[in-house]
Protein backbone atom coordinates (compact mmCIF):
# COMPACT_ATOMS: atom_id res chain seq x y z
CA UNK A 1 0.00 0.00 0.00
CA UNK A 2 1.56 3.61 -0.69
CA UNK A 3 1.59 6.38 0.82
CA UNK A 4 -0.49 8.36 -1.05
CA UNK A 5 -3.49 5.47 -1.51
CA UNK A 6 -6.31 6.11 1.42
CA UNK A 7 -7.04 3.03 2.96
CA UNK A 8 -10.66 2.56 2.65
CA UNK A 9 -13.13 2.09 4.88
CA UNK A 10 -13.52 -1.53 6.48
CA UNK A 11 -16.06 -2.73 3.49
CA UNK A 12 -12.53 -2.13 1.63
CA UNK A 13 -10.51 -4.14 4.21
CA UNK A 14 -12.35 -7.17 3.99
CA UNK A 15 -12.29 -7.14 0.04
CA UNK A 16 -8.36 -6.15 0.49
CA UNK A 17 -6.97 -8.30 3.48
CA UNK A 18 -3.53 -7.06 2.44
CA UNK A 19 -4.28 -3.74 4.23
CA UNK A 20 -4.91 -5.65 7.37
CA UNK A 21 -1.07 -5.94 7.29
CA UNK A 22 -0.28 -2.40 6.76
CA UNK A 23 -3.04 -1.72 9.37
CA UNK A 24 -0.70 -3.88 12.28
CA UNK A 25 2.51 -2.45 10.97
CA UNK A 26 1.45 0.96 11.65
CA UNK A 27 -1.90 1.42 13.41
CA UNK A 28 -2.12 4.89 14.15
CA UNK A 29 -1.61 6.25 10.85
CA UNK A 30 -3.49 3.86 9.22
CA UNK A 31 -6.12 3.59 12.05
CA UNK A 32 -6.74 7.10 11.59
CA UNK A 33 -7.10 7.42 7.40
CA UNK A 34 -9.93 4.19 8.47
CA UNK A 35 -11.60 6.06 10.90
CA UNK A 36 -11.46 9.72 8.97
CA UNK A 37 -12.74 6.88 6.05
CA UNK A 38 -15.78 6.08 8.23
CA UNK A 39 -19.65 7.92 7.30
CA UNK A 40 -20.56 9.94 10.56
CA UNK A 41 -23.09 6.97 11.42
CA UNK A 42 -19.86 4.49 11.11
CA UNK A 43 -17.78 6.56 13.63
CA UNK A 44 -20.84 6.91 16.69
CA UNK A 45 -21.29 3.06 16.09
CA UNK A 46 -17.15 2.44 16.69
CA UNK A 47 -17.41 5.35 19.73
CA UNK A 48 -20.54 3.54 21.10
CA UNK A 49 -19.09 0.35 20.89
CA UNK A 50 -15.77 1.87 22.29
CA UNK A 51 -17.51 3.16 25.52
CA UNK A 52 -19.32 0.15 26.07
CA UNK A 53 -16.43 -2.02 26.17
CA UNK A 54 -14.50 0.23 28.40
CA UNK A 55 -17.81 0.69 30.89
CA UNK A 56 -18.04 -3.26 30.71
CA UNK A 57 -13.54 -3.14 31.69
CA UNK A 58 -14.75 -1.43 34.38
CA UNK A 59 -17.07 -3.30 35.43
CA UNK A 60 -15.02 -6.74 35.30
CA UNK A 61 -12.35 -4.51 36.92
CA UNK A 62 -14.54 -3.53 39.93
CA UNK A 63 -15.80 -6.95 40.64
CA UNK A 64 -12.22 -8.22 40.71
CA UNK A 65 -11.37 -5.65 43.28
CA UNK A 66 -14.32 -6.80 45.16
CA UNK A 67 -14.00 -10.29 45.62
CA UNK A 68 -10.14 -10.04 45.99
CA UNK A 69 -10.33 -7.93 49.99
CA UNK A 70 -13.49 -10.97 50.48
CA UNK A 71 -11.09 -13.28 50.70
Amino acid sequence: MTTNQKTGALNNLLKNPSEILGVIKNPGRYGMDIFNDLTTKQKQYVLYAAGAGLIMYGIYLGRGKKTATRA
